[in-house]
């Protein structure tokens, strides 16, 4: 009698084991986001409801989304990928300027997960493709147009698609006895001036990197824009003490009726219709030197290599890859860089401007930024101060980046 009770006694312990196995196995696998968010931002309940269709689908997986600053972001996934390791979170949202720095903390997804891309124009997800895989979907996209006040446009005059004709339209805009400027541009260090010039570089037809993709500031095409620049400061359309000004105060200067024109992404499209409703503005594809151009930036959720759920992380970022997710993000007010969700978002006149040109749209450079940064920001000092000539500051920041380039020898 007493075997008979232990052998069923050792069943009951196999069956309860099996069900508390069962059950284990019965609850989803939880991923932490932490995404980022500025004051006067998108509205990231939109993702939370996204999140939660997601969870319906795949209800093995659970995602708890916090929100953080973006002031946070930076000095926080550095102590992820250092001394609080054990503190990160599963997936994260990371721009295209850090994709490089930290790459070697980002999972990478094989050859094949590439194909959930292709949907996409090229331009948003080329920092993500590597020579073995992809290491993240797209998450937001921003792009870049000329704003301009209708108010203070010309008789006669339409917005301006090419140089030329920003260079008149900036110039008659400018009224010194009021003190307004035709063309805004940001130049203090640390102020937004490398974007815009970026801006002016991609309209010239050029690129920070060789046909080699090696660091290039000394090209025709950086000496086109800089020259440019320098005709527009000559003529007066710049707004007066370039060099003191960052992009937050050009938009200012925009909003107050100072500044006839400035180049900006579309999120300040949102913060003017939330915080100035009643300004009446218009945005129009940003000229080139003969043609309209786009230029964007993108931020992107990444599966950090801490993780221990990369099989769901896969999972979820191939959910973010499909039109149905890039619609969510279309609601938060995202320009949309999914070709399925394009055709709808052009309906909307705004978004029509934004989403513009983007099959042949130019991204910030991400290998070797905090290298390039800088640099730009000495080539708008150089050339903005009347000190230098396009031609010698280019040949002048060039010497410099290969000297501060150069590997340190072995101590």
């Amino acid at each position: 009698m007493g075997a008979v009770l232990r052998r069923t006694a050792a069943c009951a312990l196999v069956i309860a084991a099996f069900w508390a196995m069962a059950a284990a196995d019965a609850q989803p696998v939880r991923l932490t986001l932490v995404a980022w968010e500025h004051e006067s931002g998108p509205d990231l309940r939109k993702c939370s409801q996204m999140l939660k269709e997601f969870s319906r689908y795949h209800p093995q997986i659970k995602i708890d989304m916090t929100h953080d600053n973006w002031v946070n972001a930076y000095p926080r996934m550095t102590r992820w990928f250092g001394s609080q390791r054990v503190h990160a979170p599963d997936l994260t949202v990371v721009p295209e300027a850090w994709v490089a720095e930290f790459a070697d903390h980002l999972c990478t997804f094989g050859p094949s997960f590439g194909r959930h891309l292709d949907a996409f124009v090229p331009a948003v997800t080329q920092p993500m493709r590597t020579d073995t895989g992809i290491r993240g979907v797209p998450w937001r996209m921003d792009s870049y147009a000329l704003y301009y006040r209708p108010d203070l446009l010309p008789d006669g005059k339409k917005a301006p698609t090419n140089w030329d004709e920003l260079l008149e339209t900036a110039s008659q805009m400018t009224d010194a006895e009021t003190n307004v400027c035709g063309l805004g541009l940001p130049g203090a260090v640390g102020g937004g001036g490398p974007r815009a010039l970026l801006v002016l570089l991609a309209g010239a037809g050029g690129s920070v990197y060789d046909k080699h993709g090696e660091v290039e500031f000394d090209s025709p095409e950086m000496v086109s824009a800089l020259e440019y620049l320098e005709r527009l400061a000559q003529a007066g359309a710049l707004q007066p003490e370039v060099l003191s000004w960052d992009a937050a105060e050009v938009e200012q200067a925009f909003a107050d009726g100072k500044a006839g024109m400035v180049i900006a992404g579309s999120t300040l499209a949102r913060r003017l219709a939330q915080q100035r409703p009643e300004l009446e503005f218009s945005v129009s594809p940003l000229p080139g030197d003969r043609k309209p151009i786009a230029s964007i930036s993108a931020t992107y959720v990444v599966a950090l290599q801490t993780t221990q759920h990369r099989d769901a992380c896969m999972e979820f970022l191939r959910f973010m890859a499909s039109e149905r997710a890039q619609h969510w993000m279309l609601e938060t007010g995202s320009v949309p860089s999914h070709r399925q969700v394009l055709g709808g978002a052009q309906r909307d006149p705004l978004m029509r401007v934004f989403s513009a040109n983007l099959e042949g749209a130019r991204a910030r450079p991400t290998r070797d930024w905090d290298k390039i940064e800088p640099m730009l920001e000495d080539l708008l000092f150089l050339v903005l101060g009347g000190r230098y000539t396009p031609q010698q500051a280019v040949e002048l920041v060039q010497a410099h980046y290969a000297l501060t380039s150069q590997p340190r020898p072995p101590q």
